[in-house]
């Protein structure tokens, strides 16, 4: 029997909003959520199969031109799926950033493998959190979702298009948080990884003795975060 991934639930979400084409659905999801759940097209393209096996979503096929295209919508079962999927727990937050996997191994390499890993990971970030700011931006546009949102336009029995695109208003209060916790998270490894890139710099070597006091004072200062976090925690020993 089929199971369900988060990438499923992925899906049905934006089933929830409207019915899409497998083409709509593959693009949505990429453009929207690859920052925070990336997966593959094939990936995606398997799991709107996966929703029909399910019984979660249906399948059309609908002509264009000669040829068909494939349209999914969600069904009741679907739409309870969706609503007892988010009312469960989450899985453990999961981290996949290479440069720290490298920095993890470092001592493997030279100091300039780890500043130059250390300065390209901030470089990415930076990226990211442009493309991830570029979207707010549309969306403060004059005419944009907010605009719909504020003025009560553009709900599911009033559809509007902004930039040739489906806007769907009521949900940007919670797309807006998700975004929030993108663009802070990418900011912290940005500064993160540029300050480590300037510090290694002046590191003789990745395995020096010397490193020692300020491995001393990082990790005491690791252990300090905690203890801010939990002051009623009892201590160690």
């Amino acid at each position: 029997m089929a199971t369900a991934s988060p990438a499923t639930f992925a899906l049905l979400g934006l089933l929830a909003s409207r019915s899409w084409t497998g083409y709509e659905l593959t693009r949505q999801v990429q453009r929207s959520l690859r920052f925070t759940w990336p997966t593959s097209e094939s990936h995606l393209y398997r799991e709107q199969a996966r929703l029909v096996d399910l019984g979660w979503a249906t399948v059309e096929e609908e002509p264009v031109g000669e040829r068909t295209r494939k349209r999914y919508a969600i069904t009741t079962t679907g739409q309870e799926a969706l609503r007892t999927w988010l009312s469960t727990r989450p899985q453990q937050p999961q981290f996949h950033v290479e440069g720290i996997l490298r920095a993890f191994y470092a001592d493997r390499g030279e100091v300039a493998d780890l500043i130059t890993s250390m300065r390209a990971t901030a470089e990415m970030s930076r990226s990211i959190r442009a493309e991830l700011l570029s979207f707010v931006e549309e969306y403060l546009e004059d005419g944009g979702p907010m605009t719909m949102l504020e003025q009560g336009i553009g709900h599911p029995n009033d559809r509007r298009e902004f930039h040739g695109r489906p806007m769907f208003p009521e949900r940007l209060p919670v797309v807006a948080l998700a975004i929030d916790a993108m663009v802070q998270l990418l900011a912290t490894i940005d500064d993160f990884c540029d300050t480590i890139a300037s510090e290694v710099a002046q590191w003789p070597s990745t395995t020096h003795p010397s490193l020692a006091q300020p491995t001393r004072q990082r990790l005491e200062r690791i252990a300090a975060t905690g203890t801010a976090r939990h002051p009623g925690s009892p201590s160690g020993g």
